[in-house]
């Protein structure tokens, strides 16, 4: 296994699911600080997803030797259902490419007092030229960038935490109690756990699946473990130091930013910039996942419709407000992620345990000459 491979690979799927809503804090404030001390059966319930998912979406790629992330959901859920998955999945992530625009225009809105379409347009505008690169050059940038990113806000939320820990308890009851009003996803911490594993899954599915066919399945494997908990340990630790100023944040677009700048007003424009890299890296995937659907991966028409999606999205995230978006948008399609997850959870316990008891039709194809068969009938 090539150690600095799967580093790099850990990086570019910590890179894709960091993103605006755990750097600002509203995802976290939504799924994880909204549970109270539930906040880690959350975490769990998160980090069994992914790492089933990812691994399920990555054997279907190694298998299939897909190239493009329609090909695993064919593989697990059939040609009519696979494919209208597959068309949902690449609307969800474009529109979630317009939450990473929302997010990076309130973010400079925020702390610099820029206009909104001038944050708007950045993101675009280096999601653009940046997808258009192609898919190999995406995954080393973002994995190079991810490292000192998330280092920057493990320690300065960690710092936060430790000086107010002594909240930690009360603000929690205050919680679980209900005397305070917030924007949550899901009734209860399971549901919660449900709906953003869902939703990230739907994200990553073409992501993982095309690595699966290009990368060694033990390096990316094992990527994916170590991103999973490296991210769902940064997710609680966030969660925990809002937590324990709940009464400060729990209705602020952007907590992070004042947890940050209650440490050092001067830092505030650091951790900004770190937000809307992060909102960058995330932005990115989302917007490959749209453009790899219509077109192949380094072509001239590939470069183009990179460019034109990329600005589509810049008007739509201009006129949505970035909490309300994402608590949609995100919350909607975490439940169908998690079906799509139940029946791919299911084809691999069938595979490795039952391959001769279900029926074949239950699930989508078994033979590589099946989804070949799909994918001409596709192309042409």
């Amino acid at each position: 296994m090539n150690i600095g491979r799967m580093l790099t690979i850990t990086g570019a799927y910590l890179g894709f699911m960091i993103g605006t809503g755990v750097a600002t804090g509203q995802e976290i404030l939504q799924y994880y600080t909204a549970n109270g001390w539930m906040i880690f059966g959350t975490a769990v319930v998160i980090c069994i997803i992914f790492i089933v998912a990812n691994y399920g979406f990555a054997l279907a790629g190694k298998r299939m030797r897909v190239s493009k992330g329609r090909g695993a959901f064919v593989y697990y859920l059939g040609r009519h259902v696979g494919w209208g998955v597959e068309l949902f999945v690449v609307l969800f992530c474009y529109l979630s490419y317009a939450v990473m625009v929302a997010g990076g225009a309130a973010t400079l809105h925020q702390e610099l007092g820029m206009p909104t379409y001038v944050g708007a347009g950045i993101v675009a505008a280096l999601a653009g030229f940046s997808v258009a690169l192609g898919l190999g050059k995406l995954v080393d940038i973002i994995g190079r960038i991810t490292p000192l990113l998330l280092f920057c806000i493990v320690a300065m939320v960690l710092y936060h935490l430790l000086q107010h820990i002594d909240m930690l308890s009360a603000n929690a009851a205050l919680i679980e109690s209900g005397e305070i009003t917030m924007t949550r996803v899901g009734d209860n911490w399971w549901m919660a756990g449900l709906s953003n594993g869902g939703y990230s899954i739907l994200m990553l599915a073409a992501f993982s699946a095309v690595l699966g066919s290009r990368e060694d399945f033990k390096t990316l494997f094992c990527a994916n473990v170590l991103s999973t908990l490296l991210l769902v340990g940064m997710n609680t630790l966030i969660g925990l130091s809002i937590m324990s100023r709940i009464g400060d944040l729990y209705n602020v677009q952007i907590p992070n930013l004042l947890i940050v700048g209650s440490i050092a007003p001067g830092l505030t424009t650091l951790f900004g910039v770190l937000i809307f890299v992060a909102v960058y890296t995330t932005a990115c995937p989302l917007l490959w996942t749209a453009v790899q659907r219509f077109s192949a991966d380094g072509t001239p028409q590939y470069r183009v419709l990179a460019l034109v999606l990329a600005a589509v999205g810049f008007f739509f995230g201009l006129f949505v407000p970035y909490s309300t978006i994402l608590n949609v948008v995100y919350g909607l399609n975490g439940y169908i992620g998690f079906l799509v997850m139940a029946v791919v959870t299911l084809r691999l316990i069938r595979d490795r345990f039952f391959p001769n008891v279900l029926p074949q039709f239950a699930f989508g194809y078994e033979t590589e000459k099946e989804l070949f068969a799909e994918e001409e009938v596709c192309q042409k």
